[in-house]
């Protein structure tokens, strides 16, 4: 059943035991019936049986059939409730052809078909569906605009009345008032009263119309704020108990064990704390939560603030999201910056969504394979959810619920982008919907991947917030509690709120948070601090004392020499090797594509970049460090054998911070060349080793970490490095004099791929350095913008799909009148953990040809990668191109030039109406006014009203020529409007062209040009 679901569709599926109803449905859609008042009494009487049948059967239904139903009754009961008060409405006479003879009474031919057709729309009309993710003014404000309308449609029904010209004026009057706004009010009134009834019988479609915002929580369900047990309160109390299969079952029970895990694996040996489990710590979120458009900016904090308010019921938008016939069409998309719980919140709802109407499968994104594409995909997940099938009739009922957590930790070597991957698993949702077994799809994904990628049109996405100090006190009571008994044996004081609040901006995030609390474990770390600690700060002091910790642990096994105990240095170089393998170890992983990597390539990674002296003492394992886990404990399904960190982000961080020590020691040992008698180049052969297989940009948040290590480099050094990085990067095409580290090759890549690669990462790191623009004339000098253009599409050609894609949106080319400059990306710039939201994005200035520069359009739509590419390619013909047609993304989006299935583009179709339908044959021309008039619906009411005088315009020197061929058309969609006597003049005048154009078309169609 489609959303929202038609009327006569409500009908016939809710009466479909009853005959005489689904006949008369069908008589009613003819357009030539003409009883309605006989009609609308009959549907009234019987969807108020359906309502009493519904409230007895409820506790009978499975879940989809519930869901179906609640969408079939809202339908039904938005009609009922018109039809309730059309009978409350005084006429002068009846609209019905019996009682009234209509045909005799009318004063045109045309009467008899006009209530028909009124009829017909009204019993094929679809009206809104309360959506969860909307607030409950906007569902009555769509259900508002939906009586409106039908109402707006009336009055001409009555002045085609015979007795409509003997009544006097004031009369008249007065009966236009009652079918107008009064006649709506009353409309919306009776609805909320029979959305009251249905709301009683299914509680999930409360949450659905999100009713508890303005009556306060659900009565009979104990109040949560941790643990989503209020979700599964309520899902429990609507549950039908059907009996799980044995796999399902099975499956539900591995999810609810993980909550018995501590909250995250981030290393706590170093410290002996003892960490919560996830299902005592978890503290539900506040969040927003809106669909994704083309004009969406999912990655911009401050577009979410504008777009939708924050909240704090994610048990009961949850609940009214998986009972919706939303969740069957498209995923659920849930945003965050790092370390904001998106994965947590995906291992919570796989545990508390009840077997017994869900089977959950929770699949890590880092899992799928390299090569899957599109149809490897759908295959995947459609072995992934056989369990909810089952092969008996236990479990066949629950509703399939995949999770793809992880969005970022997609391979970069993948053929495919994860755009592509998402297009792939909306079609799957698409087609296991058409065959009758839908699947509710939710996918994590961070706020700087979303920049990046477009999800499917209609996506439900909500954004979880940064933690309240009320989330924050509850969560430091937990560990406080227990972490008690830890507290009175080591003589250490307990997590202080008030020391906490010196680092507010770490402790809004839950990750953070959780480091904060464990650095502070041990000594009370914490107290010892004045100034608040950056992110990589925290970072690099927590990796440091774990190193020190796993090291001191078993000193026989780990081989720390003796003078490690008493000598500063010596156990200052035995941290500074074990994060240098820890970082090898990461850049193991980054270059292989993914946040995971088999042990034994790690061992040969780290002895073919690592070079001990024989007499020094072997390094710390990373193994032996508190966050490096088998990958099959991180990720929860990654094969056996493999090596992953407990976060990715203190990966990225190692990589970053490796990178950082690399460029500092680079810039530290020119300054001292540039003191020799014959100095030589930069020694960058390690640096090429670990740069020239993958960008940097690959991975959102290592620019920004490696910024930030940057900005801690003295001013002289970084002067420096800004001229060695320069020197390297115009000499980037060496590669092949590269011989010191030729055995180390961790993929399969081409000369002219790595020396992609390694100019890439240089230009990264230069603009990380710089912290602002980089002027390419420079840097290159005269032919700056000839050699860019060089290096741009030596990337784009050799770079695949997602690490482009990353590039393209780290680099921010803009062109002024001091030529080509190179700034951060937005995701580069994205604020600190805990930081207010910064402004809007700031428009990118394209080709110097508008007198303002043009923001860029939306990652959401058709043009959004395209117009990044040009920037960064220094594309002037296809800049030129989307500046000429900038006015029509501005009005219409950056789909405007989209072709879907070969068919023309709404940008050709409107200039086609301008100034090519002297080419066009008459269908083709009709088509595209279909179409023009379709897309007003979508813009503004300002905006609307002036497309539709364009188009009239235009139609109106058309109207000739196509004649009949109008007729359809014009009765849609051209009708005069009124404007308020306080609108704007400049609002009038085009209300009175409109108005010119719509009597002039119907005048030429009459016949009485």
């Amino acid at each position: 059943m489609r959303e929202p679901v038609r009327y006569s569709d409500a009908i016939r599926f809710l009466g479909a035991d009853e005959e005489r109803v689904v006949e008369l449905v069908d008589r009613l859609g003819d357009d030539s019936a003409l009883d309605l008042l006989g009609a609308r009494t009959d549907l009234v009487r019987f969807a108020h049986r359906v309502l009493n049948r519904l409230d007895r059967e409820a506790h009978r239904l499975n879940r989809l059939e519930r869901t179906r139903r609640i969408a079939a009754a809202h339908s039904m009961i938005v009609v009922t409730a018109f039809f309730e008060s059309l009978d409350d409405t005084e006429l002068p006479f009846e609209l019905d052809g019996r009682s009234a003879s209509l045909d005799a009474a009318t004063t045109d031919a045309s009467s008899p078909k006009h209530l028909g057709e009124f009829v017909a729309l009204l019993v094929g009309s679809a009206p809104p569906l309360p959506r969860p993710q909307r607030p409950a003014a906007d569902a009555r404000a769509r259900v508002r605009r939906f009586y409106a309308r039908r109402c707006k449609q009336l009055p001409p029904v009555l002045r085609r009345m015979r007795l409509w010209g003997e009544l006097g004026e004031a009369h008249r009057s007065a009966i236009t008032d009652r079918l107008g706004p009064a006649l709506t009010d009353r409309c919306l009134r009776r609805y909320e009263e029979l959305r009251d009834k249905l709301a009683a019988s299914f509680p999930e479609f409360g949450a659905w119309a999100n009713l508890h915002a303005d009556r306060g929580r659900y009565t009979g369900v104990p109040e949560a704020t941790t643990g989503l047990t209020r979700l599964r309160h309520q899902l429990q109390s609507i549950s039908t108990g059907t009996v799980p299969s044995v796999a399902q079952a099975a499956l539900a029970r591995a999810h609810r064990e993980r909550l018995t895990a501590p909250l995250a694996r981030l290393g706590g040996a170093g410290t002996g704390a003892h960490l919560p489990p996830l299902g005592l710590s978890y503290v539900d979120p506040r969040f927003r939560a809106t669909e994704i458009g083309p004009g969406s900016l999912p990655h911009d904090p401050a577009w979410w603030a504008a777009a939708t308010p924050e909240r704090d019921d994610v048990s009961e938008f949850l609940l009214g999201h998986f009972t919706s016939p939303r969740a069957l069409g498209v995923p659920l998309v849930v945003l965050g910056p790092t370390g904001s719980g998106k994965s947590a919140l995906a291992r919570m709802l796989a545990a508390r969504l009840p077997e017994t109407d869900f089977c959950v499968v929770r699949v890590a994104a880092g899992e799928l394979a390299e090569r899957d594409g599109a149809a490897e995909l759908g295959e995947r997940l459609a072995a992934a959810t056989a369990p909810a099938t089952g092969t008996t009739m236990a479990g066949r009922d629950a509703l399939p619920v995949l999770i793809l957590d992880g969005l970022e930790e997609v391979s970069t070597l993948a053929p495919v982008s994860r755009t592509e991957l998402l297009a792939g698993l909306a079609a799957f949702q698409r087609d296991r919907a058409r065959a009758g077994s839908p699947v509710a799809v939710v996918v994590t994904c961070r706020d700087a991947t979303a920049a990046r990628v477009r999800f499917p049109t209609g996506s439900v996405a909500m954004r979880l917030a940064d933690l309240t100090e009320e989330q924050i006190a509850n969560w430091v009571e937990t560990w406080n509690r227990v972490n008690l008994s830890y507290f009175d044996h080591h003589g250490v004081q307990p997590l202080d709120r008030a020391v906490l609040a010196r680092h507010a901006a770490l402790a809004r995030r839950p990750l953070s948070l959780l480091l904060l609390a464990l650095y502070d474990s041990t000594g009370n770390a914490l107290h010892r601090l004045s100034a608040p600690l950056r992110e990589s700060v925290l970072y690099e002091r927590w990796l440091r004392r774990l190193a020190d910790s796993a090291d001191r642990a078993d000193p026989a096994a780990t081989g720390r020499p003796a003078a490690a105990a008493s000598d500063p240095a010596v156990r200052t170089g035995r941290i500074e090797q074990a994060l240098l393998a820890a970082s090898v170890l990461a850049f193991s992983m980054l270059n292989r594509g993914g946040w995971h990597v088999p042990a034994e390539l790690v061992t040969a990674d780290r002895d073919r970049l690592l070079d001990w002296p024989a007499h020094y003492a072997p390094p710390l394992d990373p193994v032996r460090l508190g966050c490096v886990v088998p990958a099959e404990d991180a990720a929860g399904g990654a094969p056996p054998g493999r090596l992953a960190f407990t976060h990715p982000v203190l990966g990225e961080y190692l990589v970053a911070r490796l990178v950082a020590e690399e460029l500092a020691g680079l810039a530290e040992a020119r300054m001292r060349e540039l003191r020799a008698i014959r100095p030589s180049p930069p020694e960058d052969a390690f640096l090429y080793a670990l740069l020239s297989f993958t960008p940097l940009s690959a991975s959102e948040e290592v620019p920004r970490l490696l910024a930030e290590r940057l900005r801690l480099l003295a001013p002289d050094v970084r002067d420096e490095l800004r001229l060695v990085l320069a020197e390297l990067l115009r000499d980037a095409d060496r590669g092949g004099s590269h011989r010191q580290y030729a055995d180390y090759r961790p993929v399969a890549a081409p000369l002219a791929a790595r020396d992609a690669a390694y100019s890439a990462n240089l230009m990264l790191a230069l603009v990380a350095v710089h912290g602002d623009a980089v002027p390419l004339r420079e840097l290159f000098g005269a032919d700056a913008e000839l050699r860019w253009r060089r290096y741009a599409h030596l990337w784009k050609s050799q770079l695949p799909p997602e690490q482009w894609a990353g590039l393209v949106h780290a680099l921010d080319v803009r062109d002024g009148p001091d030529g080509l400059t190179v700034h951060p990306g937005r995701a580069a710039e994205a604020p600190a953990p805990g930081a207010p939201p910064g402004p809007a994005a700031v428009p990118v200035d394209r080709p110097a040809l508008a007198a303002a520069p043009e923001a860029p359009p939306s990652a959401q739509t058709d043009l959004g990668l395209v117009a990044r590419e040009a920037a960064l390619l220094a594309d002037h013909a296809t800049q030129r191109l989307l500046h000429a047609v900038q006015p029509l993304v501005r009005v219409f989006g950056g789909d405007v030039t989209a072709r879907r299935e070969g068919a023309p583009s709404d940008a050709h179709l409107l200039l086609t109406l301008a100034f090519g339908s002297g080419d066009a044959d008459d269908p083709a021309l009709v088509a595209a006014y279909e179409r023009a008039f379709g897309l007003a619906e979508g813009l503004d009411s300002d905006e609307r009203l002036r497309f539709s005088v364009f188009l009239l315009r235009q139609l109106r020197g058309h109207t000739h020529r196509l004649g009949a061929r109008l007729v359809p058309l014009v009765s849609r969609h051209v009708r005069p409007i009124g404007v308020s006597r306080r609108a704007r003049a400049a609002v009038r005048r085009l209300a009175d062209e409109h108005n010119e154009h719509v009597g002039a078309i119907r005048d030429i169609l009459a016949g009485r040009w």
